[in-house]
């Protein structure tokens, strides 16, 4: 049974002529705010010792292009479980007039799995903001997580994971129904996947949406061996079972040139990339580039 909506998303703009998607001039002027924003961030990270580093798109148009790729617009950071905490004190305490900090520990209405940081007096508002309000420009941070040496305890981890992942996913849609009926309206196959989540979320909802996510980052970060042989991304692209790194190859950091700033990607950056994209030296044909459809979007400062 079918149930994976993200490549539907990422395609969607193409069917739905209501969402915005950006110009060429637009993602130029969204990269600036983006590394101003990155500055801020990995500023404080480096400040209190955290492992941190570039990941997906981003560690990618810092090893192919030394930058940004030239059509993405957004930014991956992921950090070190054990540094979330004192991540977020500090970097609330220097710019909490600057940026809105969201996470899973202390909000019912945000509904993602990580960490995003949102830039104040700015619009970006995607298909995961239905009801947002602080919804500026953002950068997601995804949590590097221990998981177990033992492959039968790694694979409970794993399951268990990906279990609550569906049902977080679920649930959403479950809430958030006619929103995204709405989105793929008129769209056979696109509707009729829409709808299974929905009905799965429905089974779900004896529990609110901000509760399953919280149960799901508290069963991700179960494994407290900080010196286990693997480290996963439970929240990645890949889910649980696509995103199982060795420590030693991805969770250590090295330096890589982003726009001319020495920022930190996974040591072995070619074992990430290779097992992300493949030949990543390689560029994707047009039709498989990757687009972010909007709901909204402004980057001009509100008037105070």
């Amino acid at each position: 049974m079918k149930l994976r909506t993200t490549d539907i998303f990422k395609k969607l703009y193409l069917k739905n002529p209501n969402l915005i998607v950006l110009n060429n001039e637009q993602i130029k002027q969204l990269q600036t705010i983006i590394v101003n924003m990155a500055d801020d961030i990995i500023g404080v990270l480096e400040e209190i010792g955290a492992t941190y580093h570039l990941t997906g798109g981003s560690c990618l148009g810092a090893i192919r292009h030394q930058g940004f790729i030239p059509w993405d617009d957004d930014m991956d950071i992921d950090i070190a479980r054990q540094d979330v905490k004192p991540f977020l004190e500090a970097f609330k305490a220097k710019y909490e007039a600057k940026y809105w900090v969201h996470t899973p520990y202390n909000e019912d209405n945000f509904c993602l799995p990580i960490i995003q940081i949102r830039l104040k007096d700015t619009v970006y508002k995607g298909v995961n903001d239905y009801l947002e309000e602080e919804c500026g420009v953002p950068i997601d941070m995804a949590i590097m997580e221990n998981t177990y040496d033992n492959a039968f305890l790694r694979k409970i981890h794993g399951i268990g994971s990906m279990l609550l992942g569906l049902i977080v996913s679920c649930r959403k849609f479950a809430q958030y129904k006619d929103f995204y009926l709405d989105l793929v309206k008129g769209l056979k196959e696109e509707t009729k996947i829409f709808k299974r989540k929905i009905f799965i979320g429905r089974l779900f909802s004896f529990f609110s949406l901000s509760h399953w996510i919280r149960l799901y980052d508290k069963w991700n970060q179960r494994c407290k061996n900080e010196n286990s042989k693997y480290v996963v991304v439970p929240t990645g692209r890949k889910n649980f079972f696509g995103e199982i790194y060795e420590r030693e190859k991805f969770f250590l950091m090295t330096e890589a040139i982003f726009l001319k700033r020495h920022w930190q990607v996974p040591k072995d950056y070619t074992y990430y990339l290779e097992k992300m994209y493949g030949d990543y030296q390689k560029l994707p044909p047009k039709e498989d580039i990757e687009r972010h459809a909007l709901l909204a979007f402004n980057l001009k400062k509100k008037n105070k």
